[in-house]
């Protein structure tokens, strides 16, 4: 296999081309400026708008005779994601293919759970197609196959060739058991990230920085997972916060299920303050609020108030801490510029522009004002 350092200190030429491929169409994604301009435009406008961009362009020719407003708007920006992934896997060699790959290993845990709830809950396939967003093992020509069957052993039959079938099979119980999908999709992204930091740690340019990227993002997902777990109507006990945590972040298992239980404001604050998501989120809400004495302590009090409460944070903050997050994956892109880093910042990218433009959409359709709306904005 081809590595992007052929020898050392030497780039290989198809790394430099890919890595720069990725950093120009980087600069094609939607500046602050047209999201302004999207805001005060109806959905036709919108739809018009985007036909007009060449990222866009085919999906809305493509999909116009059946689908109208905005729906077409998010079966378009969807259809385009998925180009976007397939593109990256094509034009990467070597190690940048493998970790884009296992990168994009994600979208598939999320596709194949969303199928299996769709044959419990009995959601119209249809329905459950037009979110699925093919990225790389499991295709589309997979997930169509998926979708045509009727039951939860049936899909599972068919995944036998999947990378993460061995744990499906292994936690797989009754299809319908209550808590068996948390279980197993947990336990689908655990094995992701562990496949994912293995590669990161054989020293590959922008590797080691990819790896602090993955335990911050573990560490705001088991975070954002304990918080869930404590707003629950039922308490849940200490052993489910155990199987709910992702292990590999930087903020060990046994931390958060010290939060889980505490009770007193001063313990938990003093708790809290030991996180590496600290600093992130002071400055997060500093940016969000302009505040710039903002500090750790004022943030690990904002949290105590909402956790007290059994309130989930504000969704402002959680888009802040994400800006904040690409913000950190874009500067380590350009120290190494000819790593996997500037793959998956244009990818990272990409996904929120589709987000973004979903998100203006359903708001523009159900009459949300436009600064309701730019709270789910992420740039």
């Amino acid at each position: 296999m081809e590595v992007c350092m052929a020898l050392p200190g030497v780039t290989s030429p198809s790394c430099i081309y890919a890595c720069t491929r990725f950093r120009v169409r980087k600069t094609a994604l939607l500046p602050r400026e047209e999201y302004l301009r999207l805001m005060q435009l109806s959905i036709p406008g919108i739809v018009n708008h985007l036909a007009r961009r060449e990222e866009y362009a085919q999906e809305i020719a493509d999909l116009a005779h059946d689908f109208t407003g905005a729906q077409l708007i998010e079966e378009a920006v969807n259809r385009s994601l998925a180009r976007s992934f397939s593109h990256a896997l094509a034009i990467a060699p070597g190690d940048l293919h493998l970790l884009t790959a296992e990168y994009l290993a994600r979208w598939d845990i999320a596709n194949v759970m969303a199928v299996l709830r769709s044959t419990v809950h009995d959601i119209p396939r249809q329905q459950v197609r037009d979110l699925l967003i093919p990225a790389g093992e499991v295709d589309g020509t997979l997930l169509d196959r998926l979708l045509g069957l009727s039951t939860c052993e049936d899909v599972l039959e068919a995944l036998q060739g999947w990378r993460f079938y061995p744990t499906l099979a292994e936690y797989y119980r009754v299809c319908g058991e209550k808590g068996v999908f948390a279980r197993i999709e947990t336990e689908l992204y655990r094995q992701y990230y562990a496949k994912l930091l293995g590669p990161t740690r054989s020293g590959c340019s922008g590797c080691q920085e990819l790896n602090a990227y993955l335990r911050f993002e573990i560490d705001s997902t088991n975070m954002k997972n304990l918080i869930r777990l404590h707003c629950a109507e039922e308490a849940c006990d200490i052993t489910v916060v155990d199987r709910t945590m992702i292990p590999g972040g930087y903020i060990p298992i046994t931390l958060f299920r010290r939060l889980y239980g505490i009770e007193t404001e001063g313990e938990f604050i003093s708790t809290f303050l030991k996180t590496d998501i600290v600093p992130v989120l002071a400055r997060a809400v500093r940016d969000l609020r302009q505040d710039p004495g903002f500090s750790g302590e004022d943030a690990a009090e904002l949290v105590w108030q909402r956790w007290h409460q059994h309130r989930r944070p504000v969704h402002e903050i959680e888009v802040a801490v994400t800006r904040i997050r690409l913000h950190q994956m874009e500067a380590q892109s350009r120290r190494h510029p000819f790593s996997v880093l500037p793959v998956l910042t244009y990818l990272e990218r990409k996904k929120y522009e589709v987000f973004n433009l979903r998100a203006i959409a359903r708001g523009k359709a159900f009459g949300l004002p436009s600064e309701r709306i730019w709270q789910y904005i992420v740039l």
